[in-house]
C-alpha cells in the first residue's frame, strides 16, 4: 500500500479504533471509537477498492462508505452467528480483516501512487473550529451518558404473578410463576387453591430480576377442568392481596 496514504490510513485506523474498543472499561467511551470502526472504516475501503479506477466525487464515496459498512455488519451478523458467535471480539477481528482486504485489494487496482480519491481541502475559521469541537463533545457526552447506568432510588418496581400449562403436560400440569422486578429483595407468601379442597403454600424470597416456578396438577379423584386461584402475599403485608389470578388444569384420566 506505499504511496496510497488514504489506504494507510484507514488500516492504522481500524486496528487503533478495534484495539481501543476493545481495551476501554468505560462503555460510552469504547463507543467513540467502536463507532467509525463499524459505520465508515469497512465501507471506505470496500468503495475504494471497487471504485479504484474511477474517480467518485467526495459526497458520493462518503455516501457509498456508510452504506456499505451498514451492509457489512448486516452480512458479518451472519457470518458471525454460524462460525463462533457474536460478541465484541469477533467484530473486532472480522471489520479488521475486512479493512485490511479491502485496502489491500484497493492497493492492487489502483497502480500508480497517488490514484486515491481527492478529498477537498476545509479553511475552517476559529469560531468554526470551536462550534465543531463543542459538536464532537456533545456527541461523546450523549455517548457517554446513554451509555451509562445512573441510581434509581425512586423508580418503583413491580411483581407479575402468572399461571401457564407446562410444556408436554397436554394441559394436565401448570406452572404458577412469580417474578421480581423490585429494587430490592422482597419476602412473598404464595397460596394455590386448586379445586374444592388442593392447597398449595410456598414462602421464599425474590433478589430483582428473579423468579420463582410452582408445578402443581390436579388432585387424584379430579374430574374435568379443575379450577387453579393462585393468591400472592407480601410477607409484611399477610393480610392484603398483592396478586391474584385464575387458571385451571384437566384432571388426568384414572387408569383401569
Amino acid at each position: 500500500m506505499r504511496g496510497h496514504g488514504d489506504l494507510r490510513l484507514v488500516v492504522a485506523l481500524a486496528a487503533t479504533c478495534a484495539a481501543l474498543a476493545l481495551a476501554i472499561p468505560v462503555d460510552g467511551v469504547a463507543l467513540v471509537f467502536a463507532v467509525p470502526m463499524a459505520l465508515v472504516l469497512p465501507g471506505y475501503s470496500i468503495t475504494a477498492a471497487a471504485f479504484a479506477r474511477r474517480k467518485l466525487e467526495w459526497p458520493q464515496f462518503l455516501l457509498l462508505s456508510i452504506a456499505l459498512s451498514l451492509a457489512t455488519l448486516a452480512l458479518g451478523s451472519l457470518v458471525l452467528n454460524y462460525a463462533g458467535g457474536i460478541h465484541p471480539l469477533s467484530w473486532a477481528v472480522l471489520l479488521v480483516l475486512v479493512v485490511l482486504g479491502s485496502c489491500r485489494a484497493a492497493a492492487l487496482r489502483r497502480g500508480a501512487p497517488g490514484a486515491g480519491p481527492r478529498w477537498p481541502r476545509v479553511r475552517v475559521r476559529r469560531a468554526e473550529a470551536a462550534m465543531l469541537l463543542g459538536a464532537v463533545a456533545a456527541v461523546v457526552a450523549a455517548l457517554v451518558l446513554a451509555s451509562s447506568s445512573v441510581p434509581a432510588d425512586n423508580a418503583i418496581g413491580y411483581t407479575q404473578l402468572w399461571i401457564l400449562p407446562r410444556p408436554g403436560s397436554h394441559g394436565h400440569e401448570a406452572r404458577v410463576g412469580v417474578s421480581s422486578q423490585q429494587q430490592t429483595p422482597v419476602s412473598y407468601d404464595l397460596r394455590i387453591r386448586i379445586g374444592p379442597d388442593g392447597l398449595v403454600k410456598r414462602s421464599f424470597r425474590l433478589d430483582p430480576g428473579e423468579t420463582r416456578l410452582v408445578r402443581v396438577g390436579a388432585p387424584t379423584g379430579s374430574t374435568g377442568l379443575v379450577p387453579i386461584v393462585a393468591t400472592l402475599l407480601r410477607h409484611n403485608r399477610p393480610f392484603s392481596v398483592y396478586r391474584r389470578v385464575k387458571g385451571s388444569v384437566v384432571a388426568s384420566p384414572e387408569p383401569r
